[in-house]
C-alpha cells in the first residue's frame, strides 16, 4: 500500500468533519419573524379603526352621543354673571375702530378719505386734529385741493406742510 494513501484518508476525514462545523445547523422553522415598531399614537389609532369597523353600530351610536353633549347649552359650574352690560358691546369700542380705519384711510389715501368721510359725511375729524384745522377748512381744502380736476395751484395749508416729511406714526400720536 502506498504510505501516502493512509496519509490521504486521514486528511479527508479531518476536512469532513471540519466542513460540518461551520455549516449553520439545520433550522426548524423556516418562518421568517417581522418586527413593526410603531408609535403609541400610531397604534391607538389603528386599534380604535379596528374596533370602529368591528362594531360599526356602537360606533355611531357613540358618535350621536358626542354630537348632543356638544350642543347641550351649558353654564359652568359656579359661574356668576356680574350684570347684563358684560355682555352688550362697548359703546365706545365702534367709534375707537372707525377711528384707526379712518387715520388709516387718511394715511394711505388721502383722495377716497375725503371723498368718502369730508365731502360725503362732514366727520374730517383725523384732518382736524393732524392740521390743527377748523372742519370747514378741511372741506375747503378737500374740495379746492385734493379733490378737483383743476391743474391751477391750491392754497395748502401751513401745518400740512410742516407734516410732509414726517412718518405717519409720527402724525397720529396723540
Amino acid at each position: 500500500m502506498n504510505p501516502y494513501a493512509s496519509f490521504t484518508i486521514v486528511i479527508f476525514a479531518a476536512a469532513l468533519s471540519s466542513v460540518s462545523s461551520f455549516v449553520n445547523p439545520a433550522t426548524t422553522s423556516s418562518r421568517v419573524t417581522t418586527h413593526l415598531n410603531l408609535e403609541n399614537h400610531i397604534a391607538d389609532m389603528i386599534d380604535s379603526e379596528v374596533k370602529r369597523l368591528q362594531n360599526i353600530a356602537g360606533w355611531r351610536r357613540e358618535q350621536t352621543e358626542k354630537l348632543k353633549k356638544g350642543r347641550d347649552p351649558s353654564i359652568p359650574a359656579g359661574f356668576d354673571f356680574n350684570s347684563v352690560s358684560d355682555f352688550t358691546p362697548n359703546a365706545g369700542a365702534a367709534q375707537k375702530i372707525q377711528m384707526r380705519k379712518d387715520k388709516r384711510m387718511a394715511r394711505d389715501d388721502p383722495a377716497r378719505y375725503c371723498a368718502d368721510r369730508c365731502v360725503a359725511t362732514g366727520n374730517c375729524e383725523i384732518w382736524e386734529e393732524m392740521f390743527e384745522m377748523a372742519a370747514d377748512e378741511v372741506q375747503a381744502f378737500c374740495t379746492g385741493c385734493v379733490l378737483s380736476e383743476e391743474e391751477e395751484p391750491c392754497d395748502v395749508p401751513e401745518k400740512f406742510m410742516e407734516n410732509a416729511g414726517k412718518n405717519s406714526w409720527e402724525l397720529l400720536t396723540p
